[in-house]
Order: structure tokens, then sequence, then C-alpha cells
């Protein structure tokens, strides 16, 4: 990564805001006419940024009701029209001013649980806002999709002769296969994220809560640059907590010597798009040998699945390769369909990122899923490989867990990891002295 994270006057730098919408918005309308459809309904807050239109405050996530209105071949989205933030909007948002005519968009109608009358009369309105559209640009004849629906929503559209069909995997499509703007978010977002993992290390000590490691990781994002977090949802989980509970949100558990500390700082945006980052410590004690022993085994198992990924590859290929390789370590060991038989379980996950830390499309590779229909691998998909260890005795969860986790991109000969902060070795914090 050459560059800092924006864009200056006296050089080319890599990442460039506008040939990103610009490419976004072409591959969105190339799903609509490879599918057939004539235009497409968005609820979704992470498919408003991909298509040109940003949300104003993360709560949107929880809000849905206000929506976009996409019509195929006809450049950027309808999108919400009010008197007061228009005109602000329109501003800020040149590429959309013309656009902003729907009346009915409105955050939290989805969710409201107003009287049923009140909310079929709505959808009444947004369906016959979205009919006009439909006919003024000759498309109301073809199928219409959505991503994210109510019964409601459903019903009103059918009622207003509307041939609504899930769209979903429209989208999922568009977002799978990374522009070289985004694929450059991501690194920086890795980049922001690695310094708060390095603040992190240097704060745990025995004595602090989980809710405080949370709080120095946040506090070095935002000192970083991260634009926000999603949620903050970090996973924090140490002690007891790492022995099979994680993923889990922290809470006031004292790290105590000896502890095992796992923390996954995911969801940190640049420019919308996200990290997804675990790490395991051990903090304020020499490691014992069955630390180091599952640190090592969790380590091999991600490299072993990083070395996997290659363009062209299917994912029931690489999950094959995998589990083929770790002699001594997890060939051999039980599966998660296996339990309750004792043993060492490892629970890999190989989830697609960017503009959410857990972004649209199948795992390329979980043990827990294999039933999922294969699909196969393609240069600039972006993925989180993680891999967790547990020991389960018969009876009981070991007290020590490992995690850990990178993101990449998927390029011409294998997988481009965006994270450098180390995890070869187990590192332990809050001693003196490096064992």
């Amino acid at each position: 990564m050459t560059f800092g994270p924006y864009n200056v006057d006296y050089e080319q730098r890599a990442y460039n805001p506008e040939r990103m919408r610009k490419e976004r918005l072409a591959r969105a309308h190339a799903a609509l006419n490879k599918h057939g459809l004539g235009a497409m309904i968005v609820f979704d807050y992470d498919n408003f940024r991909y298509l040109g239109y940003y949300s104003r405050h993360n709560y949107a996530r929880r809000r849905l009701g206000g929506f976009l209105l996409l019509v195929k071949d006809q450049g950027y989205p309808y999108s919400p029209r009010t008197e007061a933030v228009s005109s602000h909007e329109g501003e800020l948002m040149p590429w959309c001013a013309d656009k902003m005519v729907l009346k009915t968009s409105r955050s939290g109608m989805m969710m409201r649980g107003l009287n049923p009358d009140f909310i079929t009369g709505h959808w009444d309105k947004v369906a016959k806002e979205i009919k006009g559209l439909l006919d003024d640009h000759g498309v109301a004849n073809l199928p219409c999709g959505v991503d994210v629906s109510s019964h409601a929503i459903m019903q009103a559209c059918v009622k207003a002769g509307i041939k609504l069909v899930d769209g979903n995997h429209v989208m999922e499509e568009a977002r799978q296969i990374k522009t070289q703007d985004e694929i450059e978010c991501l690194r920086m977002a890795g980049a922001i994220t690695e310094g708060a993992m390095w603040e992190v290390a240097k704060a745990l000590r025995p004595g602090v809560t989980e809710w405080y490691m949370a709080g120095v990781a946040a506090k070095a994002l935002y000192k970083n640059g991260a634009e926000e977090m999603e949620g903050p949802s970090f996973v924090v989980c140490s002690g007891e907590r790492s022995g099979h509970n994680v993923p889990a949100m922290p809470t006031d558990r004292i790290i105590r010597p000896g502890d095992m500390f796992i923390i996954d700082i995911n969801g940190v945006s640049f420019q919308g798009y996200r990290t997804c980052f675990y790490r395991t410590f051990c903090v304020g004690d020499k490691p014992t040998p069955f630390q180091k022993q599952i640190y090592h085994n969790c380590y091999e198992y991600m490299m072993a699945m990083t070395n996997a990924i290659k363009p062209g590859r299917t994912s029931a290929e690489i999950t094959e390769i995998v589990l083929n390789q770790g002699e001594g370590m997890w060939k051999g060991q039980p599966l998660w369909s296996d339990w309750p038989k004792p043993g060492m379980y490892h629970s890999p996950g190989g989830h697609q990122i960017g503009l959410c830390s857990g972004d649209p499309g199948a795992p390329f590779h979980n043990i827990r899923s294999r039933s999922d229909p294969p699909f196969t691998l393609q240069k600039n998909m972006c993925f989180a490989v993680e891999v967790g260890v547990y020991t389960w005795d018969g009876t009981n969860w070991a007290k020590d867990g490992v995690k850990l986790e990178h993101c990449g991109v998927v390029t011409d000969t294998g997988f481009e990891v965006f994270y450098r902060f180390p995890m070869k070795d187990l590192i332990v914090c809050g001693l003196p002295g490096v064992y």
C-alpha cells in the first residue's frame, strides 16, 4: 500500500471515489440485465451505499423502511424526497440530485409496528409510486426485484400490478466482485485496524476488563481515521470465555494472569468497507504447552486455507484440500457433526467482506455447512479467512481457546492478505520479557 487514505492534488492515488461509484453502479445495472429485471426496490443499508446514496447514520441498519428504486439502464437510483433533506443532500450528492423524487420512502416504516390499517395504507402508496415510475420507463411488464421485504410490502406490490420477485441474489452478484477502489478501501481499513491492534497489545494486562480493552480498540480506531464501527460489535473473550464462547461481546470480566485473550476488531469502516480481524494473545504469564499447541494448530489451519485459495477453484475443492492436510493437528480430529465426541474441534470459515463485515455471498470453506452448493472463486472476490480451535474432553470445554483471522483478495495466482499484524507465534502481553 503506497499511499495514504485520501486523495490529494499532487499525485495520482490508488483510491478514486468517483470511479468507484460509477463502476459499482455499472455492475448493478449489469446484474439487473443479466437476470431480466426491469427494476430493483432496495431497502438494505449497504446496498444504498453501493448504489451511490449514503445513509446519514448507522442506526439506519435497524430502521428499515426507506427505499431506493433502481431502474435498469437509467443511471443512479431514485431516492427519497423531502424538502429539508433533499435540498441538502442534492448539494452533497449532485449525481443523485435529479433522482430525489420518492415521497413515500420513509425510514423505519418496515419496523415500527403501527396498526395494520395504517401500515397497509402506507405500502399501498409506496407500490403506487413505484408502479408509476416503472410505467414511465416502460419496464412495468418486467420482473421487479426486492432485496429485503415483508408480507405487507409484497401484498401491496402484487395488488398494484408489480411483478415482484426475489432480487437479493442480484445485488449479491453485483457486490461479490470488487473494483480496484473497493479493494483499496479494504486495504486501508486493515491498516487503520492494525494500529488499533497494536494499542490493544500494549494495553493488555492482568486486572483490566474486557470492556476496557474494547474501549482501547475503539479509541485507537477513531484516532487512526475509522469513520465508524459496525455496532461497534467487537468480539472480546478471555480466560474461560475463550474456550468455546466465541464469538461473544465483551463483558465486565477481569482479565487474569495466564488467560488467553481473543479479540475481533470487526466492522471497522473506511469509505464504507469493513474489517474482520481476529487475534489471540496470552496475558501476564508464560504460555503453557497446551496453549502453544492450540495456537500452532489454529495458525497452521488458517494458513492452509489461505494457501488453498486460487481463482477457478470451487469452495468444495478448497474444503477437501484443507481437510486432507494437518496430520497430527486437525486431520483425524472430530468434526462439529461428531460432537460430543472428545477431541480438538476446529471452527473454520471463509466469508466474504465488503460494505459489511459479512458481505453477501456463500462461504468458501465451512465444515459446519458442507451441504452448501459449491461455487467458484473468482479474481477480485474478497474474503475473511478465520479459524477457531476449542477442545472438548467429553464433559467440559477446555479453559483455553484460540481464534485467528485475516482478510484479503483473490488475485491471478492466489490470495493477497491485507493485514500485517504478526500472528505466527503466540504473543504474550502484560509481562516483561519474550517467551
